[in-house]
């Protein structure tokens, strides 16, 4: 008997585990900008859950020196010097070298970094630092595990208008 109660519980143990991620995608556009010291800009992207005023995820981190990190002040103070004094390795799959002027497209699959699949109301926040240059920071809310949102970005002056997709 035991084993006719257990099997239906596992079955729907086995349906939790393998819930579908919602995907997002973060299309952000670096602009043209005419300056004789143009430098190329660090650019950090994550999301934190709505209210928690923590980073849950970092989606990338676009950057050429480590030491200039706590430059990008937001995130630094949000993620970065968590994450950087331990000497944890968890962004290396989200980083890489500045990004010339242009679109660019971050694509995420709706888990934190322990693999959770979120939902609910959370916030994206984009940051973008240019030596010689100025800072911009734009946030949007939105909500995981809904139906598909789009969502429009007006542009700031180091991050040109942002377009987010969730769940398409």
């Amino acid at each position: 008997m035991k084993r006719i109660i257990l099997l239906p519980l596992l079955v729907g143990c086995l349906s939790i585990s393998t819930a579908q991620a919602e995907p997002v995608s973060v299309e952000l556009q670096l602009p043209v900008i005419g300056s004789g010291q143009y430098k190329r800009p660090f650019v950090a992207v994550w999301v934190e859950r709505k209210g928690e005023r923590k980073a849950l995820q970092t989606l990338a981190l676009w950057y050429d020196d480590k030491k200039w990190l706590k430059d990008v002040r937001r995130w630094w103070r949000k993620a970065g010097r968590y994450e950087i004094a331990k000497d944890s390795v968890s962004f290396d799959g989200v980083t890489a070298a500045t990004r010339a002027p242009g679109k660019y497209t971050i694509k995420w699959d709706g888990r934190n970094k322990d693999g959770e699949l979120l939902s609910g109301a959370h916030l994206i926040y984009m940051e973008s630092v240019r030596e010689h240059g100025n800072r911009t920071l734009l946030k949007q809310e939105v909500h995981l595990g809904d139906r598909p949102h789009q969502y429009e970005i007006t542009a700031g002056t180091e991050l040109g208008p942002v377009q987010i997709k969730v769940g398409e």
